[in-house]
């Protein structure tokens, strides 16, 4: 049986960045991830049949990636056997593997089912950042006619879409963090920025032995913004929910891996 990591943040939290300093220190992600794109330019380092397999159980529950409420999802028969046989496979083909998708926030029970030792690396980023990043990536998608433009025009049309999907995601990890502390590591996007020595904080925590490479030398920080904005909300009901949240993540980051500089959530 192999270590398994698991790396899990909502999207535009920069998951995608970590599970590229992991992958560069030897984490196993996956033998076809997924290619790059112009919102994604050095790849999303996700493994396409977890992802597909995903996509197939929120399909079964009548839901895409947009999921914006509480959710425990419903996983049939079928599914379980495929979750199974990517664990068999992993196990048999590698000591020390994992994988990323940022829809595993609403899969963390049934894999933990599955994998009882299983490690997770939080990553989150401030509530007001992903919300913009997700509108200005619909918003170019778009007006540049890619992908489907009714997704796309959700974001619009719905103004606290992101802002309930931040939630929803992010209250999931908290959830799963506080169930299984000894087993979830949180650390903040703004810490990766910094130069939060990543993969040398994994090893101290579990013992993995992954290469010990910098983060500076792989992390391109032109690759996210950092904007201290204003939140817009229509729905105030959603204030208090949100800042629970962010304060409950702030406090479950590992030392020195919270938001830097400190944020005060702030909406409009």
């Amino acid at each position: 049986m192999g270590e398994r990591l698991v790396i899990a943040g909502f999207h535009r939290s920069g998951t995608s960045a970590t599970a590229q300093i992991l992958h560069r220190a030897g984490l196993f992600l996956g033998d076809e991830l997924l290619e790059a794109l112009p919102s994604n330019p050095y790849g999303h380092f996700e493994d396409r049949g977890v992802v597909e397999l995903h996509q197939e159980v929120l399909a079964d529950n009548g839901l895409t990636w947009l999921v914006d409420r509480p959710l425990l999802p419903v996983v049939g028969e079928e599914r379980w056997a495929g979750m199974r046989r990517i664990i068999e496979r992993r196990d048999a083909e590698h000591a020390l593997w994992g994988f990323k998708d940022p829809r595993m926030c609403m899969f963390m029970m049934p894999w933990k089912y599955l994998m009882p030792d299983m490690k997770v690396l939080l990553v989150y980023r401030h509530f007001s950042e992903c919300t913009y990043s997700l509108g200005r990536r619909h918003s170019s998608d778009l007006f540049l006619n890619r992908g489907n433009r009714y997704v796309h025009r959700r974001f619009f049309e719905e103004p606290d879409l992101a802002l309930r999907m931040w939630l929803a995601h992010n209250e999931a990890l908290v959830a799963f963090a506080r169930a299984y502390p000894q087993d979830t590591l949180t650390v903040s996007l703004d810490a990766i920025r910094e130069g939060f020595p990543l993969v040398r904080a994994v090893n101290e925590r579990w013992g993995l032995g992954l290469a010990d490479v910098p983060t500076a030398e792989v992390y391109d920080p032109s690759v996210s913004s950092r904007r201290a904005r204003r939140q817009p909300v229509s729905d105030r009901r959603l204030i208090g929910r949100v800042t629970e949240t962010w304060e409950a993540l702030e406090s479950l980051a590992a030392p020195d891996a919270g938001n830097v500089p400190e944020k005060e959530p702030a909406f409009a």
